[in-house]
């Protein structure tokens, strides 16, 4: 372990402790304002690049800042690559991606319609690249209703996209929810792009399992020996089984076994065209999430 995740997650039970025996009595307002950190840590084991010898693993580590209107996270992936000559890019020699960064401001509106209608609106700007952020930005927009059919049923619609000069991608969100955020029993979500069940053995431990969909475009450095000054889009599947434990009101632990499904990416020159695509196949991984309230 990192010292700096040790550093955090020492910190995280200091903070816990004290928060301890409190008792809840905050408002939904009072709730909804309240700051919170959290620091993700996960790694997917070795694979191959598909129809090559070559293959890599991946870190990532993300730290975020938010309450349940704004938000600013930090994401780093670092990239262990082996048989580089074998792979069918780069310069068969260098690693081709050590590192890759992304900053990203988000903001959600909430806006309750009726009784039964709510409606949820979330906008980010971000930036996501390898060295240089010079024509890194982008936006992302995610929007949806929902209907309520009783208090433990509740039908959800929208869309949302990603937006980038090179590629923006558009698709559109339905689900269904059964029990979200209740603290005993069965819960889930089922829908695009996030499927998720999850069981409380009791108040404070649940178990889950899920999926999730995600995409975003990085600019290349300026000596990529991948494309000089070109972009790269990302597209993943991500399973996951887990089990979160809050330690008290205030700091909750989360560790899943990952299994990422499918992961395809697309090179595209500094003038924003496809040049080629790549697949890489499916590995395990597992990850720790910790998250404190103040």
């Amino acid at each position: 372990m990192h010292i700096k995740t040790l550093l955090f997650f020492v910190l995280a039970l200091f903070f816990s402790s004290l928060n301890a025996q409190e008792e809840s009595s905050k408002t939904q307002l009072e709730r909804s304002v309240e700051p919170k950190i959290s620091f993700e840590s996960s790694y997917i084991s070795d694979a191959k690049v598909k129809d090559s010898q070559g293959s890599v693993s991946v870190s990532k580590n993300r730290i975020q800042l938010n309450n349940a209107l704004f938000g600013i996270s930090y994401t780093n992936w670092s990239f262990f690559w082996d048989n580089v000559s074998r792979l069918p890019f780069g310069d068969g020699v260098h690693q081709p991606i050590k590192e890759l960064h992304s900053i990203m401001l988000h903001a959600n509106l909430p806006y309750h319609i009726s009784d039964d209608l709510f409606l949820l609106t979330s906008v980010s700007v971000k930036s996501t690249f390898e060295k240089e952020t010079k024509d890194s930005y982008g936006a992302g927009f995610f929007g949806f209703i929902a209907y309520k059919i009783d208090d433990d049923n509740t039908l959800n619609f929208g869309a949302f996209a990603n937006y980038h000069p090179v590629s923006t991608l558009v698709m559109p969100m339905a689900s269904y929810s059964y029990r979200a955020r209740k603290k005993d029993g069965l819960q889930a979500v089922i829908g695009f792009p996030r499927t998720y069940v999850g069981y409380s053995l009791n108040r404070d431990t649940l178990v889950n399992f899920g999926m999730i969909f995600s995409q975003a475009v990085v600019k290349l450095s300026d000596d990529s020996t991948i494309e000089r000054s070109g972009y790269l889009e990302a597209q993943d599947y991500l399973g996951n089984v887990g089990i979160s434990y809050d330690v008290s009101e205030n700091f909750k632990i989360q560790g899943d076994l990952l299994y990422s499904i499918k992961r395809d990416f697309t090179i595209y020159n500094a003038d924003g065209h496809a040049q080629e695509s790549y697949s890489i196949d499916p590995s395990f991984g597992v990850n720790i999430r910790l998250t404190y309230t103040f």
